[in-house]
């Protein structure tokens, strides 16, 4: 079998949209797959992680291009960085900045991604070209990045599936920061065109994938790869570590969780943020941690006793499934989820006996100081519930019976 994968995020770009095809990549070709990848070269991306270009299978051909970057108009205009992971107009902002973000929401659709698509389908065309390619996989967010897909299978009749590691047009930025009527009916639109036109689309989540225009769908969850853990081993400090890891988009409220650990005063707490921007002023120390390449973040999962995983507070958080969810999971460090205690995510850490689920501050900090007083008598915290069907290696299994 050989599969086209059209991707704008890859390695040596850093962060949580990465992991998702570079874990199925290397288990899909361990069961003889044939992997093309087409994918960018020095792209906007939020960090930068050389460490998982060695990640790569041998076997897998990549051919990089370059995008159009609006991020070079976003700095000529002043700003020093394109935005990533949100879009939200602060009180404290420039007008200039929020005429820019304005005019990112309104008139560039669906993403700023999208100056990429005409080098990636000229990429992607000498692909099928040359081989016999079973079927083109676009992966998005950047959901421009399918549209590349629908191209193709219009002229070339080829085999198309589409990956949403998000929502489309209930992605919470747009929630948060809506854009006006017109540009979502066209979010909407595109939406509904894409999955209906590809021949199948992988879900990240059961809720959202009920929530989708019909189509035929699969849910596909991140996983985790064990062999990512292997040589991972919890080591005792006289800290109880409690870490939260990844950024704070828009969107993820950390009060309740603030108002909790201020309330408590722990001698021996110890909070960490890692590669984390925009955290909110704490009354407590806090110890900062600029980005991590992936195998030392994940070193940081297993050698913790608690952490934090915060959910958005828009419209779709009942679908939504953060990446690190599952290696969090792996890790078998108790998970704290700051959100309303419904939803997919509630229901897997449930299913898992993974972790805690919930908005209460006094909740949460009865919750904190019951794993704080089990530290301090010794006993083991590490999680034992069964979490083999999110095992990357299962994953695979159902994507190969599609």
């Amino acid at each position: 079998m050989k599969i086209l994968l059209i991707t704008y995020y890859f390695p040596p770009c850093g962060g949580a949209s990465v992991q998702r095809w570079l874990r199925f990549i290397r288990a899909l070709t361990k069961k003889g797959v044939d992997i093309y990848v087409v994918t960018t070269l020095n792209g906007d991306y939020p960090y930068l992680d050389e460490s998982l270009v060695a990640k790569i299978p041998s076997s897998v051909k990549v051919y990089r291009s370059k995008p159009l970057r609006f991020g070079k108009l976003w700095n000529i205009l002043g700003q020093k960085e394109l935005p990533y992971g949100s879009l939200q107009n602060k009180a404290s902002d420039s007008p200039l900045k929020k005429i820019l973000y304005w005019l990112r929401l309104n008139f560039i659709v669906p993403d700023m991604r999208i100056g990429w698509n005409p080098s990636a389908y000229k990429n992607a065309l000498q692909i099928l070209r040359q081989d016999k390619i079973d079927y083109v996989i676009t992966t998005g967010p950047p959901h421009s990045t399918h549209l590349v897909g629908m191209k193709l299978k219009k002229h070339f009749g080829i085999q198309w599936r589409t990956d949403f590691r998000d929502p489309m047009s209930e992605i919470y930025y747009l929630k948060i920061n809506p854009p006006c009527r017109i540009t979502l009916a066209l979010h909407k639109y595109l939406e509904r065109k894409i999955i209906r036109t590809a021949d199948l689309n992988y879900i990240f989540s059961k809720v959202i994938a009920d929530a989708l225009p019909d189509g035929k769908k699969k849910v596909l969850y991140n996983g985790f790869d064990p062999d990512d853990f292997k040589g991972l081993h919890y080591s005792r400090t006289d800290k109880f570590r409690i870490k939260y890891v990844g950024q704070l988009t828009t969107g993820r409220d950390a009060s309740p969780l603030m108002k909790a650990l201020s309330s408590l005063q722990l001698p021996l707490l110890e909070f960490s943020l890692i590669g984390t921007r925009d955290f909110p002023e704490t009354d407590f120390p806090v110890i900062k941690i600029p980005f991590l390449p992936h195998s030392k973040a994940l070193e940081e999962l297993v050698n913790a006793e608690l952490l934090i995983l915060i959910i958005d507070t828009c419209k779709s958080k009942e679908g939504l499934l953060p990446s690190k969810l599952f290696e969090y999971m792996a890790s078998r460090t108790p998970i704290l989820c700051i959100s309303e205690p419904a939803g997919e995510v509630y229901t897997l850490i449930c299913k898992t006996e993974s972790g805690f689920v919930s908005k209460d501050s006094e909740e949460i900090a009865n919750y904190i100081l019951g794993l704080y007083n089990k530290f301090l008598e010794g006993d083991n915290l590490r999680t034992k519930g069964d979490i083999s069907f999110v095992d990357v290696n299962n994953q695979v299994n159902i994507f190969l019976e599609g």
